[in-house]
């Protein structure tokens, strides 16, 4: 090796294959994150702490270590890389390699010093290197695994990541981390279907999803609690997810309906959190960390074409989709992506930029049965299926995204950076509702009335209800975070700014020139249903009219009176986020004890606004045509198709196509004749109050946090850490300021006793409008204790422990809205600004073995104890805050916190990952990685799995790469009807094949074995016995599948 005689000294090492156990990371310090991100993002070691002496006292000599840990196979720089080195005077200590790859290490003794660096997969590689007092020595490694099989290497042969090396970097991470994490890069379970992070997360340990029934992953949660206890962050900076469907009634769940992975490098679950992050998430939270250029080296070009497909675009209905006569002949929708990175000016400035877009297409059948358990006369079973509606949903869902990630070391010591996130997405649905009335406790069936129904209707009952509705939900968020990063050696001072904004709304109208929906049609006769007997888990009716006028004719259809048009669905919903935050990590020596301390403050503005208008797009027709000619002008060419359920409908004809209206065609002819529609609006004093009062709601949050916390190495075997939090919140609700009932009266307006509101237009306008809106503000602020435990038994078992007490804030629908007074009943229902979050004080436990080359299992326990959950109350004026006299008697009915007895949801898990290179070829590329997770809570968790188990295996040999994923779900608790959904398996597989160097054709597959979901009532609902659990909504979605090209640069 060859030292330079300047001020910088410069050394190579090129370690090359073969397999060694990691060594211990038993003088860990803290971790520190770039700016904005969760402290185990960084490990920090490099900052120095007390100046190192002799045994005389006398204050030695020291100089500074420097240098990056590459893969060069892979073009990877690995980050929580081990790096251990023994000093000249005997001092040994352990950092971590950072973001980069870089590792700094101060203070160390003149010198010679011997440096190790470890990472799980590789072996231990370990160069010596000559400390001179006040010079900074710069020792770069370079790790490859004996089947790289050179000892130099072409830096031209980059190749992709797979599997093995995901897990790699997730162990490293965890070994790293005090905080109980898993942690997995974005190309862990192969290709993802539509570039859903949600998709990728899902097969994580602990991790538990509800889907709407397309298989879409909107939403995730950890550890059998519901979504909106968990946190989701990007870089560790909160991020805004508005959702014009779900709107304030879901205000903290996150969406990740505007994500895509095309940007995200990897992604972090905490289980256990500490000081330096919101106290928001009793769950955890999820961190994704956007991809950076300085994570690799040299120039990277990615680009890939693909098309979607779905099994109903194969079928033999062409007629299916959301736009006017179906797909046809087409099979697969596009989807590309390209992404450039390269670094310039000597690694100073570092760019990552990349554009996605994909379309998916969806199409599902659900098929309800409802069911009465109450016999009669005319009807003595013990349950009779009374309807059953079918629903044909066809989605195209879109995903457009589009980043930049600048960095630039202006300094040594200093680094700027940006990243810049745009993203949009669409949901074009079209939704056919066909319902089928059998009259069978009011009129009787001839036959089974549970498995084999003729109906007996009357002539004039109407047995038969189609409804057609088309949206368009269209999202697109915003994402800017500037940080800054100074390390000087001695401490280091990281501060963020983000802005995030995210808007989600309806508009059929503008965006696919269609209407929204039409009143339901009806028609009459009687018809047959039978299913396979015996079977109540099985919905697959066969259908068949028996008479009245024939269901594919549109004369044969009545209407409500007037026939409403909605032209348009209007739903708002829009949340924007923005946060300064600042942090400092210095070492420092407290009794011989070597500490990590860290402190921060934060501030966080969040502002949410909802509005539905959609009422304001509602006309009722007034022209000359009668209904029979309309419904004939509008006659849509789409077809049903419900086969896929089972379900086969055949009219009177023998026809298989029920009459439906085009919502396309409905529009043109509002557009034509506009003055045959009159607008319900101006009349309707439930639509205007619904409008401008009921679904307007305006919310600001601010936040503000301080912490502090220190990481203590008490041995090589034991570390700690503790930190105090402390956050206040400010709320502020925009609300009308209505004028009282009397007040109204008064004026000359009618008044509901029962709502306390004016019963005309301008009676509203009056009681609403006359005084401006007001604030009603609230308060609270919380200390937020935390500590963690880890102890290394040896080289490659830990137990890990760690505490945190967390909130969970209410939601936005019951901080804001308006006051409605029922006279009658003397009640006021209010909404509660000023209402307490709830407290959560959480226990985790993990004790997790490590294997060479790449592998690990762990069992891990937890405790949430949640006290303080939200419940709706009937207060006195005095106990609300009311002072008035207009109310002084009346009962307040609104959402508080409740006490006595905390709730308890403690559950285990297991999970595991294990590399199979000992096999014999073509064997050795075998992976597999798995979790059990088993949740106990006190009561019954709505939507949440108790029992859920994964199972991921990998294929890596030659050119082929073959992913195969799996998630089980037990039965889950869906109602207290009671009702709930039926095991599950939720399977993908992807790969892919290298064409030539650096060209691969690629595929991946959701949804392999075309499982339908269940929601099962029990038995014992029926109270007159002899019914076994059954089926009362049954969820077709089919399959997904994607190919394509995909070329590296």
């Amino acid at each position: 090796m060859t030292i330079r005689t300047r001020s910088t000294r410069r050394i190579s090492a090129i370690l090359l294959a073969g397999s060694a156990l990691a060594s211990p990371v038993w003088a860990q310090e803290a971790g520190v994150a770039s700016a904005g991100a969760p402290s185990e993002s960084r490990t920090l070691g490099g900052l120095s702490g007390a100046q190192p002496s002799d045994q005389d006292g006398q204050a030695v000599e020291t100089g500074r270590i420097t240098g990056t840990v590459l893969d060069p196979a892979t073009g990877e720089y690995l980050r929580n890389a081990s790096v251990h080195v023994v000093a000249a005077d005997g001092t040994r200590r352990v950092i971590a390699s950072e973001d980069g790859g870089v590792y700094r290490l101060t203070g160390i003794a003149a010198g010679r010093a011997e440096v190790t660096v470890s990472f799980t997969g590789y072996p231990d590689a370990t160069a010596a290197v000559n400390v001179a007092p006040g010079v900074e020595a710069t020792l770069n490694f370079q790790l490859l695994r004996p089947r790289a099989g050179a000892d130099t290497v072409d830096l031209g042969d980059v190749v992709a990541t797979g599997s093995r090396d995901g897990d790699a970097r997730a162990i490293m991470s965890q070994r790293q981390s005090m905080n109980i994490t898993n942690s997995l890069s974005s190309e862990s379970f192969g290709d993802i279907s539509e570039g859903n992070p949600g998709e990728f997360i899902k097969f994580m340990p602990g991790v538990d999803t509800d889907s709407t029934g397309d298989g879409t992953v909107r939403t995730v949660q950890l550890r059998g609690l519901p979504p909106e206890y968990t946190s989701v962050t990007i870089n560790g900076v909160n991020l805004a997810a508005a959702d014009g469907n779900t709107g304030a009634d879901a205000s903290r769940t996150f969406s990740f309906e505007q994500m895509s992975l095309s940007a995200v490098d990897s992604i972090e679950i905490s289980k256990t959190i500490s000081a330096d992050v919101d106290a928001n998430a009793p769950a955890g939270t999820i961190n994704i960390r956007t991809k950076r250029a300085f994570d690799r080296r040299g120039r990277r070009i990615l680009t890939q074409v693909s098309g979607t497909t779905h099994t109903n675009m194969w079928d033999s209905a062409e007629r299916t989709g959301p736009g006017e006569g179906g797909y046809g002949d087409t099979r697969f929708l596009p989807n590309g992506q390209l992404e450039y990175s390269d670094v310039f000016f000597g690694r100073r400035l570092g760019v990552v930029a990349g554009v996605s877009v994909s379309n998916m297409y969806v199409e599902q059948e659900q098929i309800e049965a409802s069911r009465n358990y109450v016999p009669t006369a005319l009807s003595p079973a013990s349950m009779a299926i009374t309807a059953i509606n079918t629903n044909q949903y066809q989605r195209e869902i879109g995903r457009f995204s589009t980043s930049v990630n600048l960095d630039f070391k202006a300094t040594d010591q200093l680094t700027l950076s940006l990243a810049a996130l745009y993203n949009e997405a669409s949901i074009w649905s079209s939704t056919t509702s066909i319902d089928f009335t059998t009259g069978a406790r009011t009129r009787g069936v001839i036959g089974d009335p549970v498995f084999d129904i003729t109906t007996q209707l009357l002539p004039t009952t109407n047995s038969l209800s189609v409804q057609n509705a088309l949206t368009y939900k269209d999202g697109h968020g915003t994402t800017l975070i500037p940080s800054f990063e100074y390390d000087n050696g001695r401490f280091r001072l990281d501060g963020v700014l983000s802005y995030s904004n995210s808007v989600s709304t309806y508009d059929p109208l503008g965006q696919k020139d269609s209407a929204y929906t039409l009143s339901p049609l009806t028609s009459r006769g009687n018809f047959s249903a039978r299913r396979t007997p015996g079977d109540l888990y099985g919905q697959g009716w066969q259908i068949q009219q028996l008479s009245g006028l024939d269901w594919s004719d549109a004369g044969s259809f009545g209407a409500g009176n007037p026939l409403v048009l909605r032209i348009n669905s209007n739903n708002y919903a829009e949340h924007t986020a923005t946060t300064g935050a600042l942090n400092l990590t210095f070492n420092a020596n407290v009794f011989a004890v070597p500490v990590v301390f860290k402190t921060g403050l934060k501030a966080q503005r969040t502002e949410y606004d909802y509005e539905n208008p959609s009422d304001l797009s509602r006309y009722s027709y007034r022209g000359p045509l009668t209904l029979a000619q309309l419904l004939r002008q509008v006659q849509s060419p789409n077809q049903v198709s419900l086969a896929d359920s089972g379900i086969t409908l055949t009219t009177l004809s023998g026809s298989h196509d029920i009459y439906v209206p085009s919502n396309y065609r409905l529009l043109q002819l509002y557009r034509a004749n506009p003055q045959d529609w009159v607008q319900t609006t101006t009349t309707s004093a439930t639509e205007w109050y619904g409008i401008y009062v009921g679904n307007s709601r305006h919310f600001r949050e601010d936040s503000q946090a301080l912490y502090a916390m220190g990481t203590a190495t008490l041995s090589e075997h034991l570390s700690v850490r503790a930190g105090l939090r402390w956050e206040r919140t400010e709320t502020a609700a925009l609300e009308p300021d209505p004028l009282s009932a009397d007040e109204v009266r008064a004026a000359g307006f009618a008044v509901s006793a029962t709502t306390g509101r004016a019963t005309t237009v301008d009676g509203l306008k009056y009681q609403y409008q006359t005084r401006p809106k007001v604030e009603r503000e609230g308060d609270y602020d919380y200390f937020f204790p935390s500590a963690s435990l880890k102890y290394s038994f040896d080289d490659s078992l830990d137990l890990q422990v760690g505490y945190s007490r967390t909130i969970r804030r209410p939601e936005v629908s019951v901080l804001s809205g308006v006051w409605s007074v029922n006279d009658a009943e003397q009640i006021v229902t209010t909404p509660n600004p000023g209402l307490q979050p709830e407290l959560s004080d959480n226990l985790s436990v993990r004790l997790v073995k490590y294997f060479e080359p790449v592998g690990m299992v762990a069992l891990n326990y937890y405790r949430n104890r949640v006290k303080g959950l939200f419940q709706v109350q009937d207060l006195t004026a005095e106990e609300f805050g009311y002072d008035g006299v207009d109310y002084a008697d009346y009962t307040f009915r609104t959402t508080t916190t409740v006490g006595g007895e905390a709730i308890n949801i403690q559950g285990y898990e297991l999970e595991f990952s294990h590399a199979m290179d000992y096999l014999p070829a073509p064997f050795d590329g075998l992976s597999v990685r798995g979790s059990v997770m088993i949740n106990d809570p006190d009561i019954p968790i709505v939507r949440s799995a108790d029992k859920l188990a994964t199972l991921s295996l990998a294929y890596r040999g030659g050119p082929v790469k073959l992913y195969l994923n799996t998630v089980w779900t037990d039965d889950k608790y869906r109602t207290t009807t009671p009702s709930y959904f039926d095991a599950y398996w939720d399977t993908n597989l992807s790969g892919s094949y290298e064409l030539r160097r650096g060209w691969e054709a690629f595929f991946s597959v959701r949804n392999l074995l075309d499982r339908s979901r269940n929601v099962i009532i029990p038995g014992r609902v029926a109270t007159a016995g002899g019914v076994g659990d059954h089926s009362a909504i049954f969820i077709h979605g089919g399959a997904n599948a994607t190919i394509g090209v995909r070329a590296r640069f």
